[in-house]
């Protein structure tokens, strides 16, 4: 492996984003919780109570888990992952959960986007800033990993991580 400095530094910025998309997703189910959909905006094509009230605001759509919920946990967990990352020598957490993970998100926040937008035809401003840290967070994962590896396919064999911390 290269230089862990700029690694450590990439991990740390992924920190901080993955943060703030959890603060963000927390007031979204508080927001969700109470009823009350206190937005910042609210005009013209955004209206955080249209979206937050919708059908799709749940998973599966109607009746379900509020997705604002999945996205409080998809932020913890990021972060756990992160901090293994960050302060373990196994090199899988880089090379394969943390981009699986920021795909899995990049993809949901996707679905989403697009049901705001053709759909709902509403924006909420929470939920693009939600999409925002998921596409951030991608992208400084992948950019950590080039850094560290010789491709972006490197180590994905996820399953010699286990060969690995056996032999240490």
């Amino acid at each position: 492996m290269t230089d862990k400095k700029p690694k450590n530094l990439l991990l740390q910025i992924s920190v901080i984003v993955s943060l703030i998309g959890f603060l963000d997703a927390l007031y979204l189910y508080y927001m969700e919780f109470t009823g009350y959909f206190a937005c910042l905006i609210n005009a013209g094509v955004f209206q955080c109570a249209t979206v937050g009230q919708s059908i799709y605001s749940k998973l599966p759509p109607g009746n379900g888990i509020p997705v604002s919920l999945l996205g409080c946990i998809f932020f913890i967990v990021v972060i756990g992952i992160l901090f293994l990352a960050l302060y373990t020598k196994n090199e899988y957490w880089l090379s394969f959960f943390l981009p699986v993970a920021g795909l899995v998100g990049v993809i949901f926040s996707i679905y989403l986007t697009i049901i705001e937008i053709f759909v709902i035809k509403f924006f909420c401003e929470f939920c693009v800033l939600s999409a925002i840290c998921s596409l951030a967070f991608f992208i400084l994962i992948l950019v950590a990993k080039k850094k560290n590896f010789p491709t972006l396919f490197s180590k994905l064999d996820f399953w010699n991580m286990f060969k690995e911390s056996n032999q240490n």
